[in-house]
């Protein structure tokens, strides 16, 4: 960290601990043993210089990346090796979420509050079976309607399917849980680090929190409920809309982005928290 002063340092240290302390714990309890993990930093290490510090029209040397990295070229060069061995990337998003999503969202799909209808599991629209068709053609409807069954999102009744939860939150499944993790996560750590880093100007992402302390159980209960009521209620219409806008999109070209709007609620209690820092 030479180019640090000592403030920034130990602001560095502090924030490099504290996004870094859930993935250590998350490898901790999956049995990733640190050298793993350095395996992996200096590959990302690579892969980021080659992506975001290129000179224009120059290719990257090694001795450049070395420079920045502080790796060394033998290592740069064996991971450069094998820049054309692709890790296997989990879907970013799943047909179970996109159904879901489409049910709670696509117009003709709610009742008049807004809310789910249960649908007949064929038939005309609205049905389950065209609701399937509206997200892939590739998937047989009873497939999914099993693995909605199975997951509890999703009940069947007399032909008709009732939808049972607000959301598809992949908790028994865990690649999807882990994809999940990881889009979520990632998405917003590139937010946040694109903003600071953009600190001079006018940063280019939302990002707020709101931040108490010294609170009852009770009162973080309560503030528990509130949040998950207004952040569902909210991420609903967003996804009305975006929904609406991507099949507006369908026949254009240049319709290549992506958007990722994200809500999380977390609440601790600080002499556990400090307890548990100690013991580690």
């Amino acid at each position: 960290m030479k180019n640090l002063n000592s403030q920034e340092q130990n602001l560095f240290v502090f924030v490099f601990k504290r996004t870094m302390r859930p993935l250590v714990r998350f490898a901790l309890a999956k049995r990733i043993p640190i050298q793993t993990i350095i395996d992996i930093l200096k590959r990302l290490y690579v892969n980021v210089c080659e992506e975001k510090f290129s000179l224009p029209n120059k290719r990257l040397t090694d001795s450049r990346i070395s420079v920045l990295t502080g790796l060394q070229r033998k290592d740069i060069k064996a991971i450069r090796m094998l820049e054309n061995e692709q890790v296997t990337s989990p879907q970013m998003v799943s047909p179970l979420s996109r159904v879901v999503a489409h049910w709670r969202g696509a117009t003709g799909y709610q009742d008049k509050d807004g809310l789910p209808l249960p649908l007949p599991k064929t038939g005309n629209s609205p049905s389950f079976d065209n609701l399937v068709t509206m997200v892939s053609q590739d998937i047989h409807s009873r497939t999914l309607l099993d693995d909605l069954i199975s997951l509890g999102y999703v009940k069947l009744e007399n032909e008709n399917v009732t939808l049972l939860a607000e959301a598809f939150l992949p908790s028994k499944d865990e690649e999807s849980l882990l994809a999940y993790l990881g889009n979520n996560l990632g998405d917003h750590a590139e937010a946040a680090v694109t903003n600071v880093i953009a600190a001079s100007q006018k940063p280019p992402y939302f990002e707020r929190a709101v931040h108490y302390n010294q609170l009852s159980l009770e009162s973080i209960n309560e503030l528990d409920a509130l949040s998950r009521q207004l952040q569902q209620a909210t991420l609903e219409k967003i996804n009305s809309h975006a929904l609406a806008l991507q099949n507006k999109d369908k026949t254009n070209p240049s319709a290549k982005g992506r958007f990722r709007c994200g809500a999380f609620i977390y609440s601790e209690d600080t002499e556990l928290y400090a307890k548990g820092k100690n013991n580690s």
